[in-house]
Parts: C-alpha cells; structure tokens; sequence
C-alpha cells in the first residue's frame, strides 16, 4: 500500500468525508485516494473557492471538512480562504500536496468584542463591566479590557451561570419567605412589558421606516432586499460576500435559525460570496440556497457559477450591482480622491450567468422581481442569477461606521 492511499483511508476512517479543492500533480493521489476510500470531493474553479467552501461546510455542517490543493502556487491561491478559517478558528484540514496539515482550529463561540461588533467599543457604556467567555485564553481581553476573563466551553460555561444563578435566586426567594417579606424579581431587568412590545413591532430592521431612493433605472437596495425576504422560501441558507452592499441582505433577509446564514469574511475578502454559498448549500441540501454579492465579488468569483451549475444547485445569486468597488467610492470619493480604478463601465452580469447555463434576470424595480416569482414555481432545473441595479447615492452607514477604524 502506498502512502497516499493509507493517508486517504485513515483521514476518511477518521471521519473527513467531504473534501474540496482543485488537484494538480502534487495532490492528485491523495485526492484519489481519498475519493475511493469514500469521501466526497468536489472540485472548483480557484482554490481561494475552494478554502472557503470548505470552511463554510465545516461551519455550517459541524464536521472538519479538507482542502486539496497542489504545492506552491495552489497554496498560495488558497490562503485567504485559508486565513479566514484560521481567523474564525473554523476547523479544517488542509492537504498541500503530498503533506498533510491540520488548521488546529476549533468553532469559535466566544465574542470578539472588536471595533467592528463593539463600533469602536461605543456600544459598551464606560461603567460598564465586561465579562468575556472564550475556549482560547488568548482571546480574553485582546481587543479590550476586560473586567473577568473566563476560559471555558461557552455552551457549558452559560449552562452552569444559569444552574447557579437558579440555585442563588431560589435561596434568596426562601429567605424572604422566612422573614414574611414578599418575593421580588430582582433579575427582570430589560424583560419588562414595554421592551417586548418594542421588540415585537421592531424587532426587524424591515420595520423600522426608510426614504426609498429608487428610481425608474435603479433599485434602493432596502427595497429589493425586503421584495426578495417576501418573495423566497423561507427555509433558506444564505452566503454573504463583503463590500458596501453587504449589510442589505444579512439585515434584511430573514433566515429560519442561526444556521440560516454564513458569513465567511473575517478576514474582508471579496469574491468568495459564492464559494461560501456553494459550501453551506452542500451541507444543507434542505434549504434554498441564496448568494448575496456585490458586482465586486461576482465578477471575481464568477468561475464558481460553472460549479453552481455543474452541482446541479437550485441556488438564487442575487448580485447587487452599483457598478463599482462601492466601498473603495465612497470611503475615498468625498475627499476628492481620482475613483477611474474603482469604477467600471456598465457589465452584464445576467449575460454572463446565462453564459454558464443559468437562468437570469436583471432587475431595475420591484415589477422586475416578477421572473423570480415565475423561477420559483417552475422546476428550478437551472440556477437563477438576480442581476439587480442598485442605486449608489451614497455609502452604507455601516461601512462609514466601520472606516472609522481607518
């Protein structure tokens, strides 16, 4: 037995049953090998792709899922998907040719509390005392101080504050009762009538009331996210690229749990949107799968569309086209800044799709969403491309939110 095929066989024993990557002489055996032990491979167009679809199928899947690539510039092609799973602590197996190396990374549950989830540390009031939970040591305190620091499972950590918070409360409420005093509920807190109420009536941001900028050639993005929350199932798995766009559809379209939405951009990558789609769409067949992406992102992903296609994955790639780099325009385009290389004439984009089997439509109004409708009440035999013309009046608040760290 040759190496490769005993690599092959243990990993799969060992329970990787799901490998992606793109094979050149390096990695080829051990690929094979892997496939005829019984793992499942599938093949992209870029190993940057590839990365990411494993780590969104570890994420959403729960199980470490393995990159193939071949050595040097194979590598090389991966390492932002790579380092984006390093940075979430995604567990994942990479396979560089013929050497085998383990990310030693593990689901993160703990909460950063970064400048980018704390808006540079303004949402935590300065009295406030700050308790962080993490599995990592190292990650208690590294982006603020932190009041108490706890290294822990966080699922455990949070089961056990509750038993004892329980037990503390269940001792207090017997001694009141010994000394004839009436129980009071000291832990309500925010839980009062008024708060939920509020939350009730604007729980989601599609509630909450919005100028609608469209015009007779483009779509508010609001708009056309809100149309499309109404318009698709809603049992749905959604990937998320970044860009200036990014914010529309991870706050404006719904996702049945917290499984219902992965976002692969940590480390603020474009173009791996789809990637990301494709993954979370293979570990979760039950679902529809939706891609959100800028114009950016599509065109630098597009060679994706082919493995959409080639899987045969009844995904809807919603792409929100301001024909820009928007975040690139509007971070430096109001200090005058030259934007020739960040802007681009005019693309196609529901051409190209259809150039890749696709069915496609391009989007102006909301009247323009009625062939989504039509797609869906069809048999869905090939993937759909949304190739919606975004209005680009100005940038997202959360990316002027985020520029503020720059």
């Amino acid at each position: 037995m040759k190496v490769a095929e005993a690599v092959g066989r243990a990993l799969y024993a060992a329970g990787v049953g799901q490998v992606f990557g793109v094979v050149g002489s390096g990695n080829f055996h051990l690929t094979n090998a892997m496939v005829a032990a019984g793992s499942r491979f599938v093949a992209a167009r870029h190993e940057g792709g590839a990365a990411t679809m494993a780590d969104a199928y570890a994420r959403m899947s729960g199980t470490v899922a393995a990159l193939s690539v071949h050595q040097g510039p194979g590598l090389t092609n991966a390492m932002t998907g790579i380092a984006e799973a390093a940075k979430s602590r995604t567990p994942l197996l990479v396979l560089a040719a013929e050497l085998i190396q383990e990310a030693d990374l593990i689901v993160g549950w703990g909460c950063a509390l970064n400048m980018w989830t704390m808006r540079h540390g303004r949402l935590i009031g300065p009295d406030t005392t700050v308790v962080q939970v993490d599995d990592d040591a190292s990650a208690l305190g590294a982006h603020r101080e932190v009041h108490l620091g706890v290294t822990g499972d966080v699922e455990l950590t949070a089961r056990r504050a509750l038993e004892t918070d329980d037990a503390n409360r269940q001792s207090q409420q017997g001694k009141q009762a010994r000394q004839g005093q009436q129980s009071q509920d000291a832990g309500q807190g925010f839980r009062t009538a008024d708060t939920g109420a509020a939350i009730a009536a604007r729980v989601r941001w599609r509630d909450v009331p919005y100028e609608d900028t469209s015009t007779r050639e483009r779509i508010d993005p609001r708009t056309l996210s809100i149309a499309l929350d109404d318009i698709l199932p809603a049992e749905r798995v959604i990937g998320v690229d970044s860009g200036n766009f990014m914010g529309y559809p991870s706050m404006y379209l719904s996702v049945p749990d917290e499984n219902g939405l992965c976002f692969t951009q940590a480390f603020q990558s474009i173009g791996l949107g789809l990637a990301t789609a494709i993954g979370a769409a293979l570990a979760r067949p039950d679902r529809l799968p939706v891609a959100a992406l800028g114009d950016g992102g599509a065109m630098m992903g597009a060679a994706e569309l082919d493995t959409v296609r080639r899987l045969g994955l009844p995904m809807v790639v919603v792409v929100y086209n301001d024909d820009a780099y928007g975040a690139e325009v509007h971070h430096f385009g109001p200090d005058g800044h030259p934007l020739e290389t960040v802007e681009f004439p005019p693309t196609d984009i529901a051409a190209v799709a259809r150039g890749y089997g696709f069915e496609a439509v391009t989007v102006h109004t909301r009247a323009d969403l009625k062939a989504v409708e039509d797609w869906l009440v069809g048999p869905r035999s090939a993937p759909l491309l949304i190739d919606a013309k975004v209005v680009a009046d100005r940038g997202a608040w959360w990316l002027e939110e985020a520029f503020r760290g720059h």
